[in-house]
């Protein structure tokens, strides 16, 4: 049975069996985690202001804390904004964890029309006064072959690329980048050099976000939209670092995890001994 975790702002999370990782950063708070590492860096509330509908694209539902956390903070801004989100995610059980959630007080309007939406096959659907949510189930990397529209913001909150390598490769950001505006912002918890390498050769500029709950910086990315810097320290770990080694899976995006994690490893295998 996976436990519930309470997180360092009061909300709560749940630990996933399979990959023996919390779904959100207990340091910094699940909420914390969704509104300062994927809502504000992506721009949701000046989008809000700018657009009368913004796409959401969300790579890992899990707990839905950043579609729920991004839906009030664009409707705070703008109550006549429509907020339409297609989220991709792996678990069909996550609907009985948030049942068992204490969800916070000023969303929980929200979570009650997330949770009254029903299934047509595959697609979890479920509408609001100001937002659609579409959540796709199975192989993301598949799903997103599939997909056909173009996106103002991307939260990618897959679990570690130490246990879900597929997801964090340079053709999955290739992937995805096809689907995002030019403008687009990606926000990711990870500061993995291997992840910001990958981004970078798919075509990214990146950028840092503030340490939250944490040391490291979180990552953002996009195509020509406007972000933070990467610091000097970090240019040159990418340059120069043995393991700023991007992970890599095959041309259709089929090859097994362990594959896609062995072969980063016989590269950085490599690069330590030239180095050393």
């Amino acid at each position: 049975m996976e436990s519930k975790i309470k997180t360092a702002d009061g909300t709560e999370t749940f630990l996933n069996e399979e990959y023996n990782e919390a779904y959100h950063s207990t340091k910094a708070g699940a909420y914390t985690e969704s509104l300062l590492k994927f809502v504000i860096p992506c721009r949701i509330d000046s989008l809000s202001l700018e657009k009368n509908r913004i796409d959401i694209l969300d790579v890992g539902f899990g707990l839905g804390y950043n579609v729920a956390v991004a839906i009030k903070v664009a409707t705070d801004k703008n109550p006549d904004v429509l907020v339409e989100i297609l989220s991709v995610e792996k678990d069909i059980s996550v609907f009985e964890k948030i049942k068992k959630l204490n969800i916070p007080e000023d969303l929980k309007e929200i979570y009650d029309h997330i949770l009254s939406g029903g299934f047509e096959g595959n697609i979890y659907r479920a509408k609001g006064k100001n937002f659609s949510l579409n959540i796709l189930f199975g192989d993301a990397r598949q799903i997103l072959k599939t997909v056909r529209k173009k996106f103002d913001a991307v939260f990618y909150d897959a679990f570690s690329p130490k246990v879900n390598t597929e997801m964090w490769t340079v053709e999955i950001f290739k992937a995805v980048k096809e689907l995002m505006r030019q403008e687009a912002i990606l926000s990711t918890y990870s500061a993995s050099l291997a992840v910001r390498k990958g981004l970078i050769d798919a075509g990214f500029k990146i950028g840092l976000v503030e340490p939250i709950g944490r040391k490291s910086y979180s990552t953002v990315a996009t195509i020509k939209g406007i972000i933070p810097p990467l610091t000097q320290k970090e240019k040159n770990r990418l340059e120069h670092s043995p393991y700023a080694v991007p992970f890599r899976d095959s041309k259709n995006m089929d090859l097994p995890p362990y594959v896609i994690k062995k072969n980063w490893e016989s590269i950085v295998e490599k690069n330590l001994l030239t180095k050393f």
